[in-house]
């Protein structure tokens, strides 16, 4: 042990770190430099980057769904809740089937219409309501500041987890940030798309890299599960603790929320046809089972054999880091770029896509629709700076001290409340821009005051996230009913649109596709 213990010493060092990180920053502002050679001044370049092919929008949705959340957070909480996480990876991929059924919707409509945020689609339908565009927004900027924290405290506790000192946390916050700053200031969303390609190569090759390895270390995974059995057997077998209504309710939060989330809203924008997102669908959804979910398992699980317990100082979120300086220490320096590369790819999407919904939406469409293109462009740089620092400031408080799964619930669960008037925009005559209009407000205070006081803890049976869309849907078809529809011929105008083109052949037709219109 004195032999690895000066191995270990001589590599996991500060300045290794720094020099691996700076290896691979050099790398990405190539990527972002050559990106920015083609970006024009257009916002909807800066924000969507121009219409994406398979394998790039499929990288770029896997990078920035699954980020720290599933590199580090995966296999943790493998490690530290066994098999009672297992539902959540299956929830997962039955959602990426959303990006097929809804995805093409909003490609069909935004290509139509103009629409580079979720607030375009929403208010622009209904009857283009300054107060439900900010609503939207609002939401959509809330519901990213939690996820994007967890980028900033998973890349730092990897760092923890690989040189097992618990005050490199802020440094390691800081130093994710501001790579990201520097590529996303120059390069847009553009360079955001062509680097998380990169990166979500990266940190799914190091999944599976580290699974095989964990597996080879603990002597095959029949091995290594049976010594996590042997350790501790509660975590591995299926029993009846786990809430019926814990269940139901992260069903509805990971099944519902893939396209929902405002930068995954965005990605379905930048496809180059539907006939791409319709492949993406596939593409990610395989990824997810297949690489992300039954590699986090086997890294979590065996590793509950490996190390029966993780030292002080180190979270589940660092086991990934941990495993490595205990069995092969250089592979910990890669798995800290892995993880900051798994962060970099989902932050620098989120603070792109809230610096569109605060520049668009909360400034420019309400107060001043004359702005200029090259003046959005400018107050959109400035607002990502604002964001990072806001982010920054909760990743560095106790509020985010909380593991990354948890903390990533409570901002995904808003975005559920764009369920109802989404719904209502693509089906029901009586859809109402009063209805949208209190239902967002409603629900937005609701689930504020559910995440951030004690009501969150006083339902019964189901979660906040759950009595949070009842509420708004209750809301929605109350007031719709009680007030003036949406003008008929704005609906079919949107409806028109979707009716030509998600059908694939009709007797009366010339026989149309998705990518044809």
């Amino acid at each position: 042990m004195s032999d690895l213990f000066l191995l270990q010493s001589g590599i996991l060092t500060l300045q290794n770190v720094i020099l691996v990180l700076g290896l691979y920053m050099a790398v990405v502002l190539i990527i972002a430099y050559y990106a920015n050679k083609q970006l024009s001044v257009e916002p909807s370049d800066y924000y969507l980057g121009g219409g994406l092919g398979t394998i790039v929008l499929t990288g770029t949705v896997l990078a920035t769904w699954y980020s720290t959340f599933a590199f580090l957070g995966g296999p943790g909480t493998y490690y530290s809740s066994g098999t009672s996480w297992l539902y959540f990876a299956f929830f997962n991929i039955s959602g990426a089937f959303l990006i097929w059924v809804i995805g093409t919707r909003f490609w069909l409509l935004g290509q139509r219409f103009g629409h580079i945020t979720p607030s375009d689609l929403v208010a622009d339908f209904y009857e283009g309501d300054d107060v439900i565009r900010i609503l939207v927004a609002l939401i959509g900027i809330l519901a990213l500041v939690p996820y994007a924290v967890i980028q900033l405290t998973g890349a730092a506790q990897a760092l923890i987890g690989a040189l097992g000192v618990p005050e490199y946390f802020t440094w390691g916050v800081f130093t994710l940030m501001g790579m990201v700053a520097l590529y996303l200031y120059v390069g847009g969303l553009r360079a955001v798309a062509w680097i998380d390609t990169l990166q979500g190569a990266i940190f799914m090759s190091m999944l599976v890299i580290t699974a095989a390895a964990v597996a080879y270390w603990a002597g095959g995974i029949q091995a290594g599960f049976s010594l996590a059995l042997e350790n501790n057997p509660d975590l591995w077998v299926f029993t009846e603790n786990e809430s019926p209504g814990d269940w139901y309710t992260g069903a509805l939060i990971w099944m519902f929320a893939w396209v929902f989330v405002p930068h995954m809203w965005q990605r379905m924008l930048m496809a180059d046809n539907p006939k791409v997102i319709a492949k993406t669908a596939v593409l990610s959804g395989t990824a997810a089972l297949w690489i992300i979910t039954f590699s986090a398992l086997i890294i979590g699980g065996v590793s509950s054999g490996l190390i029966q317990e993780l030292p002080a100082g180190i979270a589940a979120d660092g086991l990934m880091t941990y495993v490595y300086t205990q069995f092969a220490p250089v592979g910990a320096l890669i798995i800290v770029v892995a993880a900051f590369a798994a962060g970099m790819s989902t932050i620098s999407s989120q603070i792109l896509t809230t610096s569109s919904l605060f520049v668009r939406d909360i400034v420019k469409r309400p107060f001043r629709p004359d702005m200029e293109s090259k003046r959005e462009g400018q107050i959109g740089r400035y607002f990502t700076v604002i964001f990072s620092l806001v982010v920054l400031a909760f990743a560095l408080s106790p509020a985010a001290e909380q593991a990354i799964i948890p903390l990533a619930t409570d901002g995904v669960a808003l975005v559920l409340l764009y369920i109802p008037c989404v719904i209502g925009l693509f089906c029901w005559e009586g859809a109402s821009t009063a209805g949208t209009k209190w239902s967002l407000l409603v629900g937005l205070v609701f689930m504020q005051l559910a995440i951030w006081t004690p009501l969150g803890g006083m339902f019964p049976f189901f979660g906040p996230a759950v009595y949070g869309l009842a509420l708004t849907a209750v809301v929605y078809y109350i007031v719709s009913k009680v007030s003036n529809p949406v003008p008929m011929e704005h609906q079919e105008e949107y409806r028109e649109v979707l009716v030509k083109g998600m059908r694939i052949h009709r007797p009366d037709d010339s026989g149309a596709t998705p990518a044809d219109d």
